[in-house]
């Protein structure tokens, strides 16, 4: 094997990799939304196999022909898979329904049709009928994704949370249409390389990485997805004061397993029109907020002059928090310093 194509193994496989450890990083990430990010990890992880596929093929000398026709039902769950991901974004009551998995029945007979194949049924099966199939995949592929661009387009317009996440699914959209415009070129065009898909997933999978992380896309669709909650800016101030009162008057930060739900039975309001008022009044999150008042606490009661009676241990439980990491970690973001730091500059004030 020559350098170069020793080289070109390495920058090929380098996007499947990176699509696996992100479809396992998303599977499992407490931010976003969780359906969302669960739908785009089983994304990854078919588009990773389908690449990966290509990269196997295109170095191996043996013929797979059922690996070659199980990639290509992979294409069959590709386009449902963006549409249910864009849904799950930009629709507040999406659920995923045992209807929808009507929309996999055709990946389900592409793998019929792959266990189906091998040299003999090849050899006697008109080339018409491969034709056929082909753009039957290719087709269900671009006609998923173009009815998903349009949804997508429905919402371009909207407000800037909604927007950034507009934002991110037209990124997802141009990545799998360049994809699609890659495979498809190469099966038209011999001059067209067939290593150039998985070449360009690489180049792909690390290019939106790093926008998602600069951008902070993922982290964002929550917010986003709240701003279509039908709720007045009169709403959302009642729900903001009246969750602030709580904490303050009955001191409910003290109590670690505080959720969003215990609001919910306190105001008889949703957790999701809770989470919109404090996301679009505070600028944070429920867990970050409920922090604020923590933390708060904690420095009255490090400034005190009993402070040395108590570890900062005793502190941060007394404060609310389950454990002194995450007290600490909390404590450190909102003051730029430890507690201990803390503590020793006010008693040295």
């Amino acid at each position: 094997m020559s350098t170069s194509q020793v080289l070109l193994i390495l920058l090929s496989s380098l996007g499947v990799l990176h699509g696996f450890f992100l479809a396992a990083f998303l599977w499992v990430h407490p931010k976003g939304l969780s359906t969302s990010n669960k739908i785009l990890s089983i994304l990854l992880l078919i588009l990773s196999f389908r690449i990966g596929k290509s990269v196997f093929l295109e170095f191996v000398d043996e013929f797979y022909l059922q690996l070659i026709f199980a990639g290509l039902a992979a294409l069959l769950l590709i386009g449902p898979l963006f549409h249910f991901y864009t849904r799950s974004v930009l629709e507040k009551s999406f659920r995923f329904t045992t209807a929808l998995l009507l929309h996999f029945i055709p990946f389900l007979a592409g793998i019929a049709f792959s266990l189906w194949t091998n040299r003999e049924n090849v050899k006697t099966t008109p080339v018409s009928v491969f034709v056929f199939l082909f753009c039957l995949y290719y087709g269900h592929y671009l006609v998923y994704l173009l009815y998903s661009y349009r949804q997508i387009q429905k919402h371009k317009d909207s407000s800037e949370g909604v927007a950034a996440t507009v934002q991110w699914l037209q990124l997802l959209f141009y990545a799998l249409a360049a994809l699609w415009v890659v495979y498809v070129l190469n099966l038209l065009e011999d001059r067209v390389p067939y290593i150039l898909g998985p070449l360009l997933y690489s180049f792909i999978a690390y290019g939106v990485s790093l926008i998602a992380i600069k951008k902070g896309y993922i982290n964002r669709l929550d917010v986003a997805k709240y701003k279509t909650t039908p709720l007045s800016e009169t709403e959302i101030n009642q729900i903001y004061e009246h969750v602030k009162e709580l904490l303050t008057e009955e001191e409910l930060y003290k109590d670690p397993d505080l959720a969003l739900s215990t609001f919910s039975k306190a105001l008889k309001v949703s957790p999701q029109k809770i989470s919109l008022a404090i996301n679009s009044r505070s600028g944070s999150n429920f867990n970050g907020f409920v922090n604020q008042y923590r933390i708060k606490h904690a420095q009255a009661l490090l400034e005190g002059s009993k402070s040395n009676e108590l570890t900062i241990a005793a502190i941060a439980y007394e404060v609310g928090f389950n454990s002194l990491t995450s007290f600490n970690t909390a404590f450190k973001k909102q003051t730029q310093k430890t507690p201990s730091a803390y503590r020793k500059e006010m008693t040295q004030a």
